[in-house]
């Protein structure tokens, strides 16, 4: 079975639960966008193949190779199902969305009462008539990627002595979901006030925000932009807590079950929050939130800036105690 995985980090990772439980009772190849598609490299029984965005010659010639196979989308494009359609796949599963229907051997009807993004994914999946033995979110890690996480880390602490606390400032989706940068690094510091260090992780496109955060702060390093995935997940592991806006590296977390914070702005963490029993959540229950919007529409921003730097080191230091 060929599966289609969602284009989004945190998406993909609220669908580990389907390929666990596939992979048990099919031939598993996990086709999505290659900048997060290794991290699932190390899952057994499972293979994987890049897709790549707007390369419809190279992405149909990839999946010809599984014609006699079936393909899952767990993606609701019409796009999407057409290209499985041109590929040929002799089954194609999926929600009836986008006009897709024709295009499906067996479509289902989206669910209509609200739930987790997860359960979407297993909703689908049960719906084809499979069985869910786990719901939990999962990632599959090996042992030297462990390993060269911690040899990663010692460049910045000295064994057995130094613990460490990630900060995860950005988010894809817009500002309306990136809690201020000033805040984290009020946050940062109180930290390196009670003993710990502080990694700042994420992309290129997070570098700068790194920088700023860490300035002027003698144990908070900028690691954005100089880490890969599976590298930042390694670390992960090795950290004491991980405290970040509502992103995928919060979902990478969840699935890794370190302890975590995530700071809700305008999502709603019903939908999409960390499916770990060691995270907390932090929001400001406004009238007009959630909005799901990229950008606050009124301009005050107040579902962030009211969730005050002292309060979420309040709860960071009560996580860290335990």
């Amino acid at each position: 079975m060929v599966i289609r995985i969602p284009n989004w980090l945190g998406d993909a990772l609220m669908a580990t639960p389907v390929y666990d439980n596939l992979k048990e009772v099919e031939i598993i190849t996990l086709f999505g966008p290659p900048s997060f598609l290794t991290l699932f490299e190390d899952f057994p029984k499972v293979e994987t193949a890049p897709y790549y965005k707007g390369d419809f010659s190279t992405n149909l010639a990839t999946l010809r190779k599984y014609r006699r196979d079936k393909g899952l989308l767990l993606t609701n494009s019409f796009s999407s199902a057409w290209l499985f359609f041109r590929a040929g796949l002799k089954e194609r599963y999926g929600y009836r969305t986008d006009m897709r229907g024709l295009l499906l051997t067996k479509g289902i009807s989206p669910p209509k009462e609200k739930m987790h993004q997860r359960d979407k994914y297993l909703y689908l999946v049960e719906k084809l008539g499979y069985n869910i033995k786990s719901r939990d979110l999962i990632l599959y890690l090996r042992e030297e990627k462990k390993a060269k996480a911690k040899s990663f880390l010692g460049r910045y602490l000295t064994p057995e002595k130094d613990n460490f606390v990630i900060l995860a400032p950005g988010a894809a989706f817009g500002p309306a979901k990136r809690w201020p940068e000033p805040f984290f690094k009020d946050l940062a510091k109180r930290l390196n006030q009670e003993g710990f260090k502080v990694f700042i992780i994420g992309g290129p496109q997070e570098e700068k925000m790194g920088s700023f955060i860490a300035e002027g702060l003698n144990h908070t390093h900028n690691l954005c932009g100089k880490t890969e995935l599976s590298l930042l997940a390694g670390l992960l592991t090795h950290a004491k807590l991980l405290i970040s806006n509502d992103s995928g590296l919060m979902h990478l977390a969840a699935a890794l079950r370190i302890p975590q914070i995530a700071i809700f702005g305008s999502t709603d963490p019903e939908l999409t929050g960390p499916l770990n029993p060691r995270a907390r959540i932090l929001r400001i229950p406004l009238p007009c939130a959630p909005c799901f919007r990229r950008r606050c529409p009124k301009g005050h921003y107040r579902c962030l800036t009211e969730i005050k730097p002292q309060v979420v080191f309040g709860e960071a230091i009560e996580l860290l105690q335990k």
